[in-house]
């Protein structure tokens, strides 16, 4: 590699940096996609010829290796504390005379504060050595983190290097979040998969954030927002503002309320203003931080052994409301597990009726000791899920404390709590409630696809005793569909149809339809090319199993455990003896197809496939197709009204498919 190619790879990662910043970070790109692309792909060029120039802080390598398992402790250089904090007025202006006491030779007219807003995720530092970042760490007890970098390198918001000048080294604090929307993108996946959801956004960014392997991380569009320095080696600021101004040039994302204040106020006036405002982000904000703005004061004022003397947070209450406990009542989820419910006296909280509210678990229960009559605070966990925050106290006679009931509510079978686990069970397979919920996703688009069987059918199908498992779907008559509420002859033969068309559904679908806890549909997918049939997978070992990529030991006993019990065999057999497919089917001439190892994702509206049979046919052809892109990530399927997939794969140099152009792709093979 010559002198002139070095210069033009320090050139073009410097340009890619610069752009990416001005796309992610402030949404205001200065050169067009293909302007963009001609750069990305001549520095692919350069790297695919040279891989020994390839540089970890290239931004060809945003998504690297697997985080060390032990995650490597990482010593702060400057202790990350922790703020006092602030819940009223009066103690805002508490701090503010102990500020002025501190700084006896100071005018009061002098003292000037910067408020911004106090992110609700995850506190983590970043270090820069001559402009490369070389280190990502979570801030862990305060005075040691965990090194994260590989993960906090996918995060786009992160400038992998910035201008050398005018600091050769400087460690940055931030905060790492989780929009709402992603939050809610994320749940509705995970839901989907039979997984428990997140609670909160927060759980959700440092799950994320932590995880092994930076794929996870960079499917989850996390975010950031750097607030401040550690260690740096040019003092050149004189104040917090002019340091923010300072990082913000240096292409960090700096949130943009932060506002400077001539006075305490001011800064009274900005609280009051976001104590509503807050609520209009896309990001969870659950305060404000106050701080002086001048750096010498904040020197003279220093510290305490747990705080800083020149900063405070205001910590906003979560909107509540006070509500009576109607009944406390048990639900049955589709894996068996029982979760307790109060019903509540509909009051309005954080802009919507709540009428109800989980209670969890039994130990939760009993925790904030809730019962049947009591009045109870309720607020939105993480402003979207309600929950019970605590029983009020009043004087009175108190209904007795509520106790599990030994049975299922919906089939009296006797429930169980294994060791180790919070929730109690249902392990009859053929519980209604779990039938019937069973049965919704057994049915479902990404199951079994069988149209119009909605949950009134499902409904009336069990409460008759007609459907007492999966495979009596598969006996139904016309005549006995047609005799239900509200459907004619012709809609009960359309679902006979529909029935009789899932038998082709394939394995992958199949599998995924069983229900079986923790297989969500990549999974299933997994397990279908990998064995091939469910006869291989019944006398496939645990050992074999949990071995295969993606699976797992949890997704192996579950598994395992599902198929050794004798109800669950038998109506497999009967579905298979129905004429339901139980093979993965051989696709000819896949090894050639050109999608075998490829991956995709879809974006937008297609008009001659489903989101679902789009996926399929790839899947047949040897290809997989994945929600999130990233640098891994062969082509994109872009339909109409494609959003920011699009622009995305576009910034990564993906190639984009039209409909037409993926037809002809998939018609070749």
């Amino acid at each position: 590699m010559n002198e002139t190619e070095k210069k033009e790879v320090a050139l073009l990662r410097s340009k890619i940096h610069l752009h990416d910043h001005q796309y992610y970070v402030k949404d205001s790109p200065e050169i067009s996609d293909r302007e963009y692309d001609s750069l990305y792909n001549r520095l692919k060029e350069l790297e695919g010829k040279y891989p020994e120039c390839v540089t970890a802080d290239s931004p060809t390598q945003r998504v690297g290796g697997k985080v060390d398992e032990r995650f490597q402790k990482v010593v702060h250089p400057v202790p990350m504390l922790s703020l006092d904090n602030t819940f009223n007025v009066d103690e805002v202006r508490a701090f503010h005379q102990r500020i002025v006491k501190g700084l006896p030779d100071v005018e009061e007219s002098s003292i000037e504060y910067v408020v911004e807003l106090k992110f609700d995720g995850l506190a983590v530092s970043l270090t820069y050595e001559d402009g490369k970042l070389v280190r990502g760490a979570t801030r862990g007890d305060g005075v040691q983190g965990e090194d994260v970098t590989a993960n906090l390198k996918t995060i786009r918001s992160i400038p992998l290097e910035i201008p050398a000048e005018p600091f050769r080294k400087i460690e940055v604090r931030g905060e790492v979040y989780m929009p709402r929307k992603e939050f809610e993108r994320v749940n509705a996946l995970r839901e989907e998969a039979g997984e428990v959801p997140f609670v909160n956004p927060r759980n959700a960014a440092a799950g994320a954030l932590r995880v092994l392997d930076p794929a996870i991380t960079d499917s989850r569009k996390l975010s950031v927002f750097i607030y401040s320095v550690g260690f740096l080696d040019n003092n050149i600021c004189e104040t917090h503002s002019e340091l923010q101004e300072k990082l913000a040039s240096l292409r960090f994302p700096v949130n943009e309320h932060n506002r400077q204040c001539s006075n305490i106020e001011e800064t009274l006036a900005i609280v009051e203003e976001w104590r509503t405002k807050k609520n209009d982000l896309d990001y969870e904000v659950d305060g404000l931080v106050i701080q002086l703005n001048s750096l010498s004061y904040r020197k003279k004022l220093g510290y305490t052994s747990k705080f800083p003397r020149w900063a405070v947070a205001y910590k906003y209450e979560a909107e509540q409301a006070e509500t009576e406990v109607l009944e406390i009542v048990c639900q049955v989820g589709r894996t068996g597990s029982i979760t307790p419910v109060a019903n509540l006296k509909p009051v309005f909280v954080s802009g919507s009726t709540v009428s109800r509210a989980t209670l969890h678990n039994e130990d939760e229960i009993k925790k904030k000791d809730i019962r049947v009559g009591d009045r109870v605070v309720i607020e939105k966990a993480g402003e979207i899920i309600p929950k019970v925050v605590r029983v009020v106290n009043l004087k009175g006679k108190r209904n007795q404390p509520f106790q599990m009931p030994t049975l299922c509510p919906e089939c009296q079978t006797k429930i169980f709590r294994s060791e180790g686990e919070s929730a109690w069970r249902c392990v009859n397979a053929a519980c209604p409630a779990q039938l019937k919920e069973r049965l919704k996703h057994f049915a479902s688009r990404k199951a079994m696809d069988i149209d119009h069987m909605g949950p009134a059918v499902i409904d009336q199908l069990v409460a008759s005793g007609r459907v007492k498992n999966f495979s009596d779907l598969y006996t139904l008559k016309q005549e006995e569909v047609a005799s239900l509420e509200r459907l004619a002859e012709k809609s009960a033969q359309n679902l006979i149809d529909a029935i009789e068309k899932s038998k082709s559904a394939g394995l992958a679908r199949l599998i995924f339809g069983l229900g079986v806890r923790h297989v969500g549909q990549r999974a299933a997918s997994t397990l279908a090319k990998t064995f091939r049939s469910i006869k291989a997978l019944k006398e496939t070992s645990f050992e074999d199993m949990e071995t295969v990529m993606e699976i797992g030991p949890v997704i192996a006993e579950s598994l395992k455990s599902f198929l050794d019990q004798d109800v669950n065999l038998k109506d497999i057999e009967i579905l298979a003896s129905s004429g339901v497919v139980m093979e993965e089917q051989e696709i000819i001439g896949n090894e050639g197809s050109a999608l075998t190892g490829k991956q995709f994702v879809l974006t937008g509206t297609l008009s001659e496939f489903s989101r679902d049979d789009a996926k399929e046919k790839i899947e047949s052809l040897g290809g997989r197709v994945t929600s999130a892109v990233s640098a891994k990530t062969d082509y994109i399927v872009a339909g109409k009204d494609a959003g920011s997939k699009l622009a995305k794969a576009k910034k990564l140099e993906i190639a984009v498919l039209d409909e037409k152009e993926f037809q002809k792709l998939i018609e070749a093979d």
